[in-house]
Protein backbone atom coordinates (compact mmCIF):
# COMPACT_ATOMS: atom_id res chain seq x y z
CA UNK A 1 0.00 0.00 0.00
CA UNK A 2 1.52 3.23 -0.85
CA UNK A 3 0.40 6.75 0.88
CA UNK A 4 0.67 9.63 -1.41
CA UNK A 5 1.24 12.98 0.24
CA UNK A 6 0.31 15.81 -1.51
CA UNK A 7 3.23 18.81 -0.86
CA UNK A 8 2.09 21.87 -0.31
CA UNK A 9 1.93 24.53 -3.39
CA UNK A 10 2.03 27.96 -3.04
CA UNK A 11 -1.82 28.23 -2.21
CA UNK A 12 -1.13 26.28 0.62
CA UNK A 13 -3.20 22.89 1.92
CA UNK A 14 -7.17 23.23 1.97
CA UNK A 15 -7.16 22.78 5.78
CA UNK A 16 -4.90 26.08 5.65
CA UNK A 17 -7.45 27.44 3.63
CA UNK A 18 -10.08 26.81 5.66
CA UNK A 19 -8.64 28.05 8.50
CA UNK A 20 -7.79 31.56 6.89
CA UNK A 21 -11.49 31.42 6.17
CA UNK A 22 -11.94 31.58 9.77
CA UNK A 23 -8.91 33.95 10.87
CA UNK A 24 -10.73 36.32 8.22
CA UNK A 25 -14.27 35.97 9.41
CA UNK A 26 -14.26 35.26 13.02
CA UNK A 27 -12.64 38.72 14.12
CA UNK A 28 -15.42 40.67 11.62
CA UNK A 29 -17.95 39.02 13.25
CA UNK A 30 -16.88 39.33 16.14
CA UNK A 31 -16.29 43.30 15.82
CA UNK A 32 -19.92 43.52 14.21
CA UNK A 33 -21.52 42.00 17.17
CA UNK A 34 -19.84 44.38 20.01
CA UNK A 35 -20.56 47.18 17.81
CA UNK A 36 -24.29 46.21 18.32
CA UNK A 37 -23.50 45.22 22.07
CA UNK A 38 -21.92 48.49 22.36
CA UNK A 39 -24.36 51.05 20.19
CA UNK A 40 -28.03 51.63 21.30
CA UNK A 41 -30.09 51.09 18.34
CA UNK A 42 -34.10 51.93 18.56
CA UNK A 43 -36.74 49.83 18.37
CA UNK A 44 -37.69 50.23 15.00
CA UNK A 45 -34.02 49.59 13.70
CA UNK A 46 -34.35 46.23 14.43
CA UNK A 47 -34.96 44.06 11.66
CA UNK A 48 -37.07 40.56 11.57
CA UNK A 49 -35.98 37.06 10.09
CA UNK A 50 -37.05 34.14 9.33
CA UNK A 51 -35.54 30.61 10.40
CA UNK A 52 -35.21 30.04 6.39
CA UNK A 53 -33.46 33.23 6.61
CA UNK A 54 -31.01 31.65 9.51
CA UNK A 55 -30.81 27.90 7.70
CA UNK A 56 -29.53 30.05 4.46
CA UNK A 57 -27.54 31.98 6.58
CA UNK A 58 -25.45 29.09 7.83
CA UNK A 59 -25.50 27.51 4.35
CA UNK A 60 -23.66 30.27 3.19
CA UNK A 61 -21.27 30.12 5.58
CA UNK A 62 -20.52 26.20 5.15
CA UNK A 63 -20.23 27.45 1.11
CA UNK A 64 -17.48 29.91 2.28
CA UNK A 65 -15.83 27.10 4.03
CA UNK A 66 -16.07 24.94 0.92
CA UNK A 67 -14.67 27.93 -1.32
CA UNK A 68 -11.50 27.45 0.73
CA UNK A 69 -11.40 24.26 -1.99
CA UNK A 70 -10.57 26.74 -4.51
CA UNK A 71 -6.30 27.61 -5.38
CA UNK A 72 -6.88 31.71 -5.53
CA UNK A 73 -6.09 33.82 -1.87
CA UNK A 74 -8.20 35.80 -2.80
CA UNK A 75 -11.12 34.36 -2.93
CA UNK A 76 -10.51 32.56 -0.24
CA UNK A 77 -9.74 35.74 1.94
CA UNK A 78 -13.28 37.63 0.12
CA UNK A 79 -15.17 34.35 1.32
CA UNK A 80 -13.83 35.06 4.94
CA UNK A 81 -15.21 38.23 4.63
CA UNK A 82 -18.34 37.40 3.21
CA UNK A 83 -18.47 34.60 6.12
CA UNK A 84 -17.93 36.95 8.75
CA UNK A 85 -20.98 39.30 8.42
CA UNK A 86 -23.00 36.38 7.79
CA UNK A 87 -21.57 34.79 10.82
CA UNK A 88 -22.22 38.27 12.63
CA UNK A 89 -25.82 38.53 11.50
CA UNK A 90 -27.02 35.25 12.04
CA UNK A 91 -25.57 35.21 15.31
CA UNK A 92 -27.27 38.45 16.35
CA UNK A 93 -30.43 37.59 14.89
CA UNK A 94 -30.35 34.25 17.03
CA UNK A 95 -29.62 35.84 20.22
CA UNK A 96 -32.49 38.74 19.56
CA UNK A 97 -35.19 36.08 18.85
CA UNK A 98 -34.87 36.40 14.88
CA UNK A 99 -34.12 40.59 14.89
CA UNK A 100 -31.17 41.76 13.65
CA UNK A 101 -30.29 45.28 15.41
CA UNK A 102 -29.15 48.12 12.87
CA UNK A 103 -27.24 50.69 14.98
CA UNK A 104 -25.58 52.74 12.20
CA UNK A 105 -28.66 54.91 10.94
CA UNK A 106 -27.48 57.36 7.85
CA UNK A 107 -30.41 59.99 6.54
CA UNK A 108 -29.95 61.35 3.54
CA UNK A 109 -32.56 62.97 2.90
CA UNK A 110 -35.81 64.58 4.89
CA UNK A 111 -37.62 60.74 4.44
CA UNK A 112 -35.02 59.05 3.83
CA UNK A 113 -33.49 56.58 6.60
CA UNK A 114 -30.73 54.18 5.99
CA UNK A 115 -30.36 51.84 8.60
CA UNK A 116 -27.65 48.77 8.67
CA UNK A 117 -24.72 47.32 10.49
CA UNK A 118 -20.78 46.08 10.43
CA UNK A 119 -22.21 42.60 9.07
CA UNK A 120 -24.02 44.19 6.33
CA UNK A 121 -21.21 46.29 5.27
CA UNK A 122 -18.78 43.00 5.66
CA UNK A 123 -20.88 40.92 3.70
CA UNK A 124 -21.68 43.14 0.71
CA UNK A 125 -17.97 43.92 0.47
CA UNK A 126 -17.37 39.78 0.48
CA UNK A 127 -19.75 39.16 -2.00
CA UNK A 128 -18.06 41.91 -4.49
CA UNK A 129 -14.99 40.86 -3.75
CA UNK A 130 -15.78 36.81 -4.12
CA UNK A 131 -17.41 37.74 -7.55
CA UNK A 132 -14.91 39.59 -8.76
CA UNK A 133 -11.91 36.74 -7.41
CA UNK A 134 -14.01 34.07 -8.94
CA UNK A 135 -14.60 35.41 -12.60
CA UNK A 136 -10.57 35.88 -12.37
CA UNK A 137 -10.13 32.36 -11.40
CA UNK A 138 -12.92 31.57 -14.65
CA UNK A 139 -11.03 33.59 -16.77
CA UNK A 140 -7.69 32.54 -15.33
CA UNK A 141 -9.11 29.14 -16.18
CA UNK A 142 -10.72 29.29 -19.40
CA UNK A 143 -8.42 26.81 -21.60
CA UNK A 144 -10.33 24.04 -19.53
CA UNK A 145 -13.62 25.39 -19.89
CA UNK A 146 -15.61 23.65 -23.12
CA UNK A 147 -16.33 25.68 -25.98
CA UNK A 148 -20.14 26.86 -27.57
CA UNK A 149 -19.83 23.96 -29.60
CA UNK A 150 -18.98 21.17 -26.89
CA UNK A 151 -21.24 22.29 -24.10
CA UNK A 152 -24.25 22.81 -27.22
CA UNK A 153 -23.68 18.73 -27.96
CA UNK A 154 -23.45 17.52 -24.48
CA UNK A 155 -26.34 19.47 -23.72
CA UNK A 156 -27.99 17.44 -26.25
CA UNK A 157 -26.77 14.31 -25.13
CA UNK A 158 -27.79 15.20 -21.67
CA UNK A 159 -31.62 16.00 -22.82
CA UNK A 160 -32.42 13.75 -25.84
CA UNK A 161 -35.22 11.00 -25.22
CA UNK A 162 -34.95 7.86 -24.65
CA UNK A 163 -35.12 5.63 -27.81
Amino acid sequence: MTLHVVPPNRYGRPVHRVALVLLVALPLAAADLVWKHVATTPQWAYHARSPGWLALSVGLVCGALLAARLRSIVSVVAAGVMAGGVLGNALSASWNGLRVPDPIIVMPGQRAVIAFNLADVFTTIGILSLTAALAGVILRNRHVLPTYAEARTSLRRRTRPPH
